[in-house]
């Protein structure tokens, strides 16, 4: 199974949405990326922070780097070791698209609060007779 490439925008190539959420939507993979942001990490310190085997540790990394979440890169002086981290931009398009669903949120509250306030205001008055 390849990467997930998602669309090229602005000429960043980001990871698809489906697979972003895929990955996260276990809670370990998400540690593990809290985890990354806050600093570039070697698998035996990611896998004692989320407090997993090595070889759970090495599957939950698979899925991250097929969304397209984190990237690895090698050291110079010794191949075997690899550092990982979360890739640049990478959480744009989840980002994103959680901006559009607050979005939709905060409009349909605007409309409820102003039906309900339309309502009020008219329940208060008296019929003229």
């Amino acid at each position: 199974m390849g990467g997930a490439a998602g669309p090229l925008v602005r000429g960043r190539a980001y990871p698809d949405l489906n697979a972003s959420f895929a990955a996260l939507s276990d809670a370990t993979r998400r540690e593990m990326i809290r985890a990354l942001l806050h600093k570039p990490r070697r698998a035996g310190e990611l896998a004692q922070h989320v407090a997993t085997s090595p070889q759970a540790l090495s599957r939950h990394l698979r899925v991250l780097r097929e969304a397209g979440l984190v990237v690895e890169q090698g050291l110079e002086d010794d191949a075997r070791v690899r550092i990982y981290s979360v890739r640049p931009f990478a959480l744009e398009p989840v980002q994103e698209w959680l901006w559009q669903l607050e979005d939709i949120w905060r409009r349909q509250l605007q409309t409820f609060n102003s039906y309900a306030y339309t309502e009020t205001s008219h329940r208060g008055r008296r019929p003229r007779s």
